[in-house]
Order: structure tokens, then sequence, then C-alpha cells
């Protein structure tokens, strides 16, 4: 592949923008046609022996149907180890929609939101629509600093904390299960609700226990099909504490917001999760991006970068003295698009300078390699 087939626009890749840059700033999964396409048609044809498409979107969901609720606690059973009440379960149209219910659903007015001090941007934009203070907790190694979490606790009594525990955005790291076990005890012994979003936790190849699991008392577990299943299908599965909490936080905002789940999404990830194909998508995704770690593996063989084969992305920590903001403009002026590590914390926090690739993106393997090669000239080993 040449230079001149990307910035002609001829090239035909989601990841490809209309000015021939090519976006490795984003997440999503790589798609997998040859195993996805023919359950996405089996299940459709499936759907439709039983309903007209008109009977099938012809109301919102709410909450989901009892169906799509029983799925998602079969879902979310295999991650929690137990299969929840089908009646905490609540499906939303995203990650992003159920936190910006959960957020104003669960902190009294007053009361802060702790995040990582690097973490999934819109949390912190969300908290701000609503007047919420948010607090940065430091991470390490192995997540959330467990010590620094309990002085946040002690001195400003939080209301909640939003967790990534497998693949952090955008660290890539993954939570141990003594440090788990260490930030769930906390919580409960300060009384902090938990919000833990388990979007990466499927293309894991060892997904550890969540802390929702260790405390579902104070969890609000979630768990999304965008960036595990395909990125156009938008779907997250919800876990409140109780029955009583998902009905009060959720149900309200019907008339006022837009959380709810399309039908026709809704109806196919049921169908999906009913016939066992959820697994056999997932497994051929895990393959893809097997092969994809692979061609990282030899392309940035001879930089400093930190990686686990069921991740999304990759995360460059760059020597002293180099500016993450500057060398994502200088790969963007050469056609490629990442995301400097200043998109990831807030203005009074100054990050460690580093940059985070998307490896998932592009459509083909080519693109990818053609992508990655060009940001290795550009990261000094």
């Amino acid at each position: 592949m040449n230079r001149i087939d990307v910035q002609s626009g001829s090239l035909v890749d989601r990841c490809v923008d209309e000015n021939g840059l090519i976006r490795l700033n984003l997440n999503h999964p790589p798609p997998v046609p040859q195993t996805f396409d023919q359950i996405f048609e089996d299940v459709l044809e499936e759907l439709f022996l039983t309903m007209s498409p008109s009977s099938l979107v012809k109301t919102h969901r709410w909450t989901g149907t009892d169906e799509d609720r029983s799925r998602g606690a079969e879902f979310t059973g295999r991650r929690l180890g137990t299969q929840p009440d089908a009646r905490r379960v609540v499906l939303t149209h995203s990650t992003q929609a159920a936190i910006h219910m959960i957020l104003p659903g669960i902190i009294p007015k007053g009361r802060a939101l702790v995040v990582e001090q690097m973490t999934y941007p819109p949390v912190r934009t969300f908290a701000e629509r609503y007047g919420i203070p948010v607090i940065d907790v430091p991470i390490d190694a192995d997540g959330v600093e467990p010590n620094a979490f309990e002085e946040i606790c002690k001195e400003t009594n939080p209301a909640a904390i939003y967790l990534l525990t497998t693949y952090q955005n955008p660290t890539t790291v993954t939570m141990s299960l003594r440090r788990r076990a260490h930030i769930a005890e906390i919580a409960r012994r300060y009384g902090v609700k938990i919000i833990e979003d388990d979007v990466y936790s499927l293309l894991s190849p060892s997904p550890l226990t969540p802390i929702s699991a260790m405390v579902p008392e104070i969890s609000w577990y979630l768990l999304g099909t965008a960036k595990s299943f395909a990125a156009g299908l938008k779907l997250a599965y919800l876990v409140a504490p109780t029955p009583d909490e998902a009905a009060t936080v959720f149900w309200p905002g019907v008339r006022a917001t837009y959380w709810m789940a399309t039908p026709m999404s809704a109806a196919l990830m049921s169908g999906f999760i009913r016939r066992g194909d959820d697994q056999a998508i997932l497994s051929a995704v895990k393959n893809e991006l097997r092969t994809r770690h692979q061609l990282l593996d030899q392309i940035l063989c001879n930089c400093r970068y930190v990686a686990d084969p069921g991740c999304l992305h990759v995360w460059l920590p760059l020597p002293e003295g180099i500016s993450s903001r500057e060398l994502a403009d200088a790969i963007k002026s050469d056609g490629v698009q990442v995301a400097a590590s200043n998109s990831y914390a807030s203005e009074t926090f100054e990050p460690p300078e580093a940059i985070r690739v998307g490896i998932g993106n592009p459509e083909t393997v080519d693109l990818l390699e053609y992508s990655l090669t060009i940001v290795s000239q550009y990261i000094p080993s």
C-alpha cells in the first residue's frame, strides 16, 4: 500500500477519514466479517420468523424486555460468576448513555466522583454537565493506589468512584485480584459506590473477577458490546445493586434522555446470547487481535511500549524531553492520528508523556501495518 492510496481518498476503510487521515486514536474492535456476517443473517432470519419488522420497532424497549434483561443477566453472569436477578439488569443504548444516567442518579448534590488520574474522557464531561466535582486518584502499575484512595475517602467523603479495571484506558493496566479486593474493601468501609466499566474484559484471554462481584451491594456494573463485538453494536448491560435502585435511577429518565437501546440492536444481541453466538464472535475478535499484536511486536520491536494480547490499544511512554502533544502532531502531519496522554487527564494534572495507539480500528492488517510503520519512525528506540 502506498501513501497516495490513502491520501487520494480511494481507500475505503472506516479508519480513514475524508482527508485521508488514518485514525489510530479510536478504539474500535477489529471487524470479523467471516464470522459475524453469517451469524447476523441467521439471527435476523430467526427473529423475523417470530415477529414482523413493524412489531419489532413499534415501541421503545424502555429498560429492556423481559427477554433482554434475562439474556443480560446470563451475559453479565459469566463475568460476575453468578447470574444476577434480571430485575437488577437494565439494557441501555451504550456505556456512555448508562454513565450519563448513573452519575446524577447516585451522586447527591455537593458530593464528588473519584476517577483515575487518566481515564475515559467522557466521564469528566458528564460529571461537569451535572455539576459533580471530580477528584483524581493516583494510579500505578496495578491501577488505583489504595492509600491515595483511602485518603480521599477520609478527607472528602466522595459518593462514587469510576473504574476501568481491565485494560485501563489509556494505560492498558489490568488491576490484580489483590488490588481489586483492597479497593473493594476501602469502598465498602467508607460507603463509596463503585461504577465499574468492564467493557474491555470480554477480550481478555484470562479475565479476572470484577470488583462488582466482590461488593455487589455497592456496585454499578457495566458490560458494553461496542468495544468487543462491533463498533456499531451500541449496547450496554448495567447490573445495579438492587432491583429498586435499577428502577429508581433509570425509569425517570425515559422522557428526557436518549439512554434506551434501539430495538434492532437489542433483539440481535439477545439472539446472539440465546444461541451462544456471542462466544463465537468474541473468539473471532480475539484471534484477530492476536494477529494484530504479533504485527505490533514486529514493527515496534525497538520501541518501549505497554500492551496485552487482548487489548485494543497500546501505550507508548516517551523518553524524557519529548512532548506527547508535539509528537502526536508530528505523526498526524504524516497522515496518522494517535492520542496524546493529555487527552485523558484533567487540566490540573500533568500526565506522563506518552501516546495511545488503537490497533483495532483499521479494517485490514495491511492498513494497520502501514500506519504502525509510520508511527514507529517517530518513536525513539
